[in-house]
């Protein structure tokens, strides 16, 4: 495990360094105390053999950590979202943006969904700018998209957005207003 807790000491310095997309309503206290717990919990899911650590999005704002992605089971977002729970200080500070979505698919599917994903990313690239940071994800024609956004609107705007693009057929909207 040395070698993950290399990997995400330097991501959070990374993070650290080159700041995020919302710093500019936290304190620098702030922002290392999100990184930092970023990567504790990170660890903490990656550690936990009852979770696929590696396939769940980790953010943090405010002390509030969001889980985003999609688990093949419930016992696998259970697990997740106790293990970050413990680390966030209670599940009050745990936002759930996972969503439980068969994992196994045809190659088609598969390239489907890849190819849904770059359209998806192109168009909320296009339409929201470069300014917002959304995690997407599509598996089985249900596109999830999690993280922070700054405005209520960029929240709706994306999942209008998400729902125009051939080949989503659900959508999971798990995008949280930072406060």
């Amino acid at each position: 495990m040395s070698k993950n807790r290399i990997l995400l000491a330097a991501t959070a310095s990374l993070m650290f360094f080159a700041g995020t997309a919302f710093a500019d309503g936290k304190s620098a206290g702030q922002t290392v105390d999100d990184s930092a717990l970023v990567s504790k919990t990170k660890l903490a899911l990656i550690e936990n053999q009852a979770v696929p650590g590696r396939d769940i999005n980790v953010e943090a704002n405010k002390g509030r950590v969001l889980l985003g992605g999609m688990l093949e089971t419930e016992a696998q977002k259970k697990a997740a979202l106790a293990t970050a729970a413990g680390t966030a200080g209670g599940s009050a500070n745990v936002i759930d943006a996972l969503v439980v979505v068969a994992k196994d698919r045809s190659v088609g599917v598969t390239l489907d969904d890849t190819t849904t994903q770059a359209k998806l990313k192109a168009e909320l690239l296009d339409k929201l700018g470069q300014g917002v940071s959304i995690n997407t994800e599509v598996r089985r024609g249900e596109a999830l998209m999690s993280g922070f956004v700054n405005l209520e609107g960029t929240k709706t705007k994306a999942g209008e957005i998400a729902k125009g693009i051939p080949g989503v057929k659900k959508v999971h909207n798990r995008l949280v207003v930072a406060k």
